[in-house]
């Protein structure tokens, strides 16, 4: 039981809690009752155990309800307003759990372990009644741009996703799905396989996850476009195959000719093998970023009928692949938006994925699609990619954002986006805070509206970390340095382009650099003192300190010896290298625990491509 001042923190906030006198102990007897056993309610009971038996030393006994009702933790089947309406009622007697069936006895047993983690063998008395107010409350994983995760990771992830009602999982993939008429284009990184798919897909079932497949159609295909047999339905007239690998170029650019049949053809080939992977009803054919549309091929074609017309053909093309497959089309909204006269023409069926990543994005593109009618879900960032530390200061703002927007216009679901933009270096414990703040505000969006009181609950109930500190060094350590990866990327290999920030490098007070290199040095050692007895609980965190401290130490090297200007480096030539490459060999470490090794290849390639130029700046004079 918590001790005087101590709080009960619960992720999402239920939406009604009455406290009450006297609580329930949870004693060696205790039996759990169902009145009815099926495997997905002796499943669910398994979750319920997987946290009794911390506090029991053995896992409790299932059995259907009794007449007589001897103290225990109950299940009872009742009508409810919704499929994942519950009730929990605690009485020093007995726990009953109340609701509509499956869905909704998962959703009361992730509250009931979260209550029972913190609390231990005494459960305080109270009434909970508790749904969400957005049916559909999601998570974007990309598994695409550098990073395949083992299938164990994405079953882990299905599970931390489940124990904050998250319902749906989405996978993005370009080239990262083995296609089986298409071997080359995932020759070299480690894609995911239909069977690990399907495998998957069991898993997040069981746990009321739907699992949904997001595949590029249109634009985003870099890889595939690159490949020699495929290169002429480029957009753009150029012999790609014949061109150095470019992870700008795999961001920026590669959309598909869709004036030429054959680009229909290939899209719907692979649309239909992806498809019998997933069980889900839903089908996100993305279609996002199209930013070479009509300047190339069908620059004439554009002039004439305009892009807009050129896009929304194609796409409702596509999206007719994914109805005839007995399937819902979903896809992002950004393209359209400039072309509101066409969007009705698109399948009604169609589900808009309205994204924004701004911390003060408005809600004018909220707006239009709820004036035309169209069902949406409201699409926040977690800021994390390319970056070594996610900054939660501004995934927070913009989650806090589009829940709000989404909720005042009705959107049908929340999905927030964790992309992994050039290698994948945010490695994926630093994704937690904002999926836990999108899962606690999606499903009751009036709570939680201090940062401060979120941090210190997502610290307590993810974490174990009783002071409640560790979210809060990390959204620090976050706001310390914008120059990221992909930026490194662009200085190293010496491109233009939104990555190239040298400029602004030039600007930046190098007195600040210096001030914030000492904090991330503490920030680093105070995660170290929240540990328990392991390195390996917050071992990415550890790891993405070091390396902001090891990048601020990198631009202050840049300003002096590279810009020539006024000040004093806080790394030697030696040590920055040095440094460097403990980093990368330790990065090496954590990528493999959790993933395939996919394109590991990639980040190791930037890594000495940077310590070749550090090595290139004469310093003579200077240190």
């Amino acid at each position: 039981m918590f001790s005087d001042g101590e709080k009960m923190y619960l992720i999402p906030q239920v939406k009604k809690c009455v406290s009450r006198e006297g609580s329930f102990r949870l004693e060696l007897s205790i039996k759990i009752y169902f009145d009815k056993l099926t495997n997905s309610n002796l499943f669910i009971s398994s979750v319920l155990t997987g946290s009794l038996v911390k506090i029991l030393g053995r896992e409790p006994e299932i059995e259907i309800t009794p007449a007589e009702r001897p103290v225990g933790i109950y299940f009872c089947t009742k009508e409810m307003a919704g499929p994942e309406n519950y009730t929990i009622d605690v009485s020093p007697e007995r726990i009953n759990v109340s609701g509509g069936g499956e869905e909704s006895f998962l959703r009361a047993v992730q509250t009931l372990c979260q209550i029972v983690n913190q609390c231990g063998a005494e459960i305080p008395c109270l009434y909970i009644e508790d749904y969400p107010d957005f049916p559909r409350r999601g998570f974007y994983h990309d598994v695409t741009r550098g990073r395949v995760p083992q299938l164990k990771t994405l079953k882990w992830l299905a599970d931390k996703l489940s124990n904050y009602k998250i319902n749906q999982m989405q996978l993005y993939m370009e080239h990262t799905f083995a296609f089986g008429n298409i071997p080359e284009l995932w020759s070299g990184k480690d894609p995911l396989t239909a069977e690990e798919i399907k495998e998957l897909d069991k898993h997040c079932r069981r746990l009321h996850i739907d699992l949904v497949p997001s595949l590029s159609t249109f634009g985003h295909l870099y890889e595939l476009l690159r490949l020699k047999r495929f290169e002429h339905l480029n957009e753009l007239d150029i012999r790609a195959s014949d061109l150095p690998h470019n992870l700008w170029d795999r961001m920026a650019h590669y959309t598909i000719d869709p004036q030429n049949p054959e680009s229909f053809e290939l899209i719907k080939s692979m649309i239909e093998e992806v498809i019998p992977a997933f069980s889900s009803q839903f089908f996100n054919i993305c279609c996002d970023e199209t930013f070479d549309l009509g300047k190339g091929k069908n620059l004439k074609r554009a002039q004439e009928l305009g892009t807009g017309r050129l896009y929304v053909d194609f796409v409702k093309k596509v999206a007719g692949v994914v109805i005839d497959n007995g399937k819902i089309p979903m896809m992002w909204g950004d393209i359209v938006l400039h072309y509101p006269e066409l969007i009705e023409e698109l399948p009604r069926e169609m589900i808009f994925l309205n994204w924004g990543y701004s911390p003060d994005i408005d809600s004018s593109s909220t707006e239009i699609f709820a004036r035309k009618g169209l069902t949406q879900y409201c699409c926040p960032g977690l800021h994390g990619w390319s970056r070594f530390a996610y900054d939660i200061n501004s995934a927070s703002k913009n989650i806090r954002r589009m829940v709000s927007h989404g909720h005042s216009f009705g959107a049908e679901g929340i999905l927030t986006t964790d992309w992994g933009d050039c290698g994948h270096v945010n490695l994926i414990s630093g994704s937690m805070h904002g999926m836990m703040l999108s899962a606690a505000l999606s499903w009751n969006h009036n709570s939680y509206e201090d940062d401060n009181e979120f941090d210190r609950a997502a610290s307590v109930i993810e974490w174990q970390e009783m002071s409640g500190r560790l979210f809060k060094l990390l959204r620090e350590l976050g706001s310390l340095c914008t120059f990221h990866f992909g930026n490194i990327y662009a200085w190293a290999e010496g491109f233009g382009g939104l990555w190239n920030r040298e400029e602004q490098v030039k600007e930046i007070d190098i007195a600040e650099i210096s001030e914030k290199f000492k904090k991330a040095e503490i920030i680093k050692d105070q995660i170290f003192s929240l540990r328990d007895f392991s390195v390996e609980k917050y071992g990415e965190f550890i790891w993405g300190a070091r390396a902001v401290r090891w990048t601020l130490g990198l631009l202050s090297y840049m300003k002096v010896v590279e810009y020539r200007q006024a000040g004093k480096i806080l790394h030697d030539k030696n040590e920055l290298i040095g440094e460097g490459k403990d980093l990368l060999d330790d990065f090496k470490v954590l990528w493999k625990k959790r993933n395939k090794d996919s394109e590991l290849y990639e980040i190791e390639k930037i890594f000495l491509s940077a310590f070749k130029k550090i090595e290139s700046i004469d310093a003579r004079g200077l240190l």
